[in-house]
């Protein structure tokens, strides 16, 4: 019986970069949030309530789809 061991290399890892979060105080609550869509100045956790705190996360970078034309009417944007 052969075993067959998963390789990564660098070409197959997803690329990422780093955001600005505001992430729950608790440690059992796993809730966070982009920086960009918070308003307040001190946010409560939407799930616990609980105060939340600056922080940091590496998310895949989402791939920008171009090219898209916006029906308005009769005219195309």
């Amino acid at each position: 019986m052969s075993t067959t061991t998963s390789i990564v290399t660098e070409e197959q890892k997803p690329e990422v970069e780093q955001i600005e979060i505001w992430k729950c105080k608790a440690t059992e609550c796993k809730a966070w949030v982009r920086k960009e869509f918070v308003t307040e100045a001190l946010p409560t956790c939407p799930l616990c309530k609980t105060q939340m705190v600056r922080s940091y996360k590496h998310v895949p970078v989402a791939a920008k789809k171009g090219n898209k034309k916006f029906l308005v009417g009769k005219k195309r944007f």
